[in-house]
């Protein structure tokens, strides 16, 4: 069973990929969206070699559970502006916002463990 902070990595991950593909497809949001992806991505790294870490005296797993609350925001607008995808978006907010919670208190916890 992955732990929070291993569970927190794969989504920043799985979400820069989502804005990789959103700045390929859209020129005027290629900069921050690229921007985006490069910040989950090392986030997301430095989650995996070092949980307990910190940066600048945040922890990496504060920093990760934001960044997946940030997610969970973006996913929200997106599901309320497009009908096609609402569904979906509002699944993805509703996981990165919960994972969120769940590494910014337990970063070592599992999932379905007794908090």
């Amino acid at each position: 069973m992955p732990t929070h902070s291993e569970l927190a990595a794969k989504l920043l991950v799985d979400a820069a990929g989502f804005f990789r593909t959103l700045a390929e497809q859209n020129e005027p949001l290629k900069e921050q969206m690229s921007e985006n992806a490069n910040v989950f991505e090392q986030m997301a790294a430095l989650l995996s070699q070092n949980p307990a870490g910190d940066l600048d005296g945040t922890s990496h797993s504060e920093l990760a559970g934001k960044l997946l609350k940030d997610a969970s925001t973006f996913f929200t607008t997106l599901a309320e502006q497009n009908e096609p995808i609402k569904e979906q978006m509002g699944e993805n907010a509703a996981v990165y916002n919960q994972i969120g919670d769940l590494v910014m208190n337990d970063p070592q916890g599992e999932l379905g463990e007794q908090q």
